[in-house]
């Protein structure tokens, strides 16, 4: 069989890597050991899917937080600034820097103000996430900002208790310009929570101590998919995670969603091994029989998690291969059984098809998001059509 390299993608857009320029890695692209794959056409599917659940003049804030969730924050913000209002991130450092990529849209942080950060919301026109009259106190003039009131999740927001002193200090700082009211569903996962429903009652009664030409939102992944048929939640806007990436919120799987994330590799070494003998660390695998193993370069420093050893397969054109003994730092190796593959047969990690991140999750006990956001920066991303 002959060698193989691996696979390039047609049409690609871009791809972002600290160590690589733009023209070196393009240009190089098939000489790469390893790399990610953003297909922005299924992200805009996900975009229509996510529209298909709205009423027609619902905003869209999608939520490209720790880099997009692993997918790459600037890349996806230049991609979908026509499609939708405004982007929300956690740190006020993320939406600097993509004012700085040219990102004109709006940018809501969700961490709360400090002192520290406090300039950027000015100096970048940020809009703040307000949870206490003390962060009132902290904005400059000018600023916009966001109150976020606590229903339910205890993590973030304004509590019942502190909203009338809130309310009070809103009314004085005249020079700043309060633009939305908003709160978090803690278990809109699971399409049968009671709590959904109760947080909105409550978001319901005290959203309307607030100027009515605010903006109001409440909807994350799981409330747009499982909810917003049933229970009037989308209000103005809606912020939606994980579905944007292709992924349900929860356990039940949304249909018209796509994975817009694969991960390929490809072999850089193949041994022959007998029945019997043990592979990697620990020795956590025996061959079954006599036959082959092949090793990519892929590890847990890249972001693939040890607890998934013996536990995953990968794809090697059509077939699904096992991956045999402990994932190690930087190589995992594959039961190729009795095919003897070429180095530089491309393998694929991840897949919008048999190889969904949800799958690692349900295998290592977490969830989707954790698994996107654990690949490493220094594995290159693709962006293609």
């Amino acid at each position: 069989m002959a060698a193989k390299h691996l696979e390039v993608p047609e049409d690609i857009f871009f791809m972002l890597n600290p160590n690589y320029s733009n023209s070196e890695a393009n240009s190089n692209l098939a000489s790469l050991s390893q790399y990610v794959s953003i297909n922005l056409t299924k992200l805009d599917h996900n975009i229509e899917a996510i529209r298909s659940c709205l009423a027609a003049n619902t905003q869209l804030w999608p939520v490209i937080k720790d880099d997009a969730y692993g997918h790459g924050a600037i890349p996806l913000a230049k991609h979908l600034s026509s499609l939708v209002h405004g982007f929300c991130v956690v740190r006020s450092s993320e939406g600097v820097r993509l004012r700085e990529a040219g990102i004109r849209k709006p940018i809501l942080v969700f961490e709360p103000p400090d002192e520290r950060s406090i300039s950027l919301f000015s100096s970048h026109q940020l809009i703040a996430s307000v949870s206490h009259s003390r962060h009132l106190g902290l904005l400059e003039t000018g600023c916009s900002y966001h109150v976020n009131i606590d229903t339910g999740m205890k993590r973030l927001g304004a509590s019942v208790e502190e909203l009338p002193r809130l309310l009070e200090v809103i009314k004085k700082r005249t020079d700043l310009r309060g633009e939305g009211v908003y709160t978090h569903f803690f278990q809109a996962d699971d399409p049968y929570s009671p709590t959904v429903a109760k947080q909105l009652d409550q978001f319901q009664q005290l959203q309307s101590h607030f100027p009515t030409e605010w903006l109001r939102h409440t909807a994350n992944s799981g409330a747009i998919f499982h909810y917003s048929k049933h229970l009037s939640l989308l209000y103005d806007a809606v912020r939606p995670g994980i579905c944007l990436y292709g992924y349900s919120a929860g356990k039940q799987a949304i249909d018209l969603l796509l994975p817009i994330l694969s991960w390929q590799s490809q072999l850089v070494h193949y041994q022959p091994i007998k029945i019997g003998e043990s592979v990697s660390y620990g020795a956590r695998w025996r061959a079954p029989s006599d036959g082959w193993i092949g090793v990519i370069p892929v590890g847990y420093v890249h972001g693939l998690s040890r607890l998934l050893s013996n536990q995953m397969k990968v794809r090697i054109q059509d077939a699904l291969y096992e991956q045999v003994g402990s994932i190690t730092m930087d190589f995992t190796l594959i039961w190729l059984g009795k095919n003897q593959l070429p180095v530089n047969t491309p393998v694929y990690l991840l897949d919008a098809q048999r190889l969904r991140a949800n799958i690692w999750a349900l295998k290592t006990n977490t969830i989707a998001y954790e698994i996107t956001t654990r690949i490493s920066p220094i594995v290159p991303r693709v962006y293609v059509f």
